[in-house]
């Protein structure tokens, strides 16, 4: 991230919000890290963002379902703040789990149904 666009953010007010937390961001092992990632992943992401060639190693790297979202953005921090933006991901993410997830709802519940039948088929 280029440090004017840091400094725009986390020098000024605009970044000032009271539940920081001077903490490692879990969600950075992603780019240290190698996962196999077999659960349903959306991920969102701008070519003006931080590290785009790292996010599309990750997605690559995706073992489950998946889909991605490219958005337009002046940067990676407009992504924190920009009313637009989070609205736009947001969105299409509710939109992707309401569909992935519904799948695996029914999956799960075929699957309880023919435990408990096992289940009780050995009593």
């Amino acid at each position: 991230m280029p440090l004017r666009e840091a400094y725009e953010y986390y020098g000024t007010s605009r970044g000032a919000v009271a539940n920081y937390v001077n903490a490692f961001a879990v969600q950075s092992r992603a780019y240290t890290a190698t996962f196999l990632i077999k659960v349903p992943a959306f991920i969102v992401h701008s070519e003006k963002a931080l590290a785009p060639a790292l996010a599309r190693r990750f997605i690559a790297n995706l073992a489950g379902p998946h889909e991605e979202l490219w958005l337009t953005s002046c940067g990676q921090i407009d992504f924190y703040d920009q009313p637009a933006l989070i609205g736009a991901a947001a969105d299409a993410i509710v939109d992707y789990f309401t569909r992935d997830l519904s799948h695996y709802r029914v999956h799960d519940r075929m699957r309880q149904g023919s435990r408990t039948k096992a289940a009780g088929d050995l009593s």
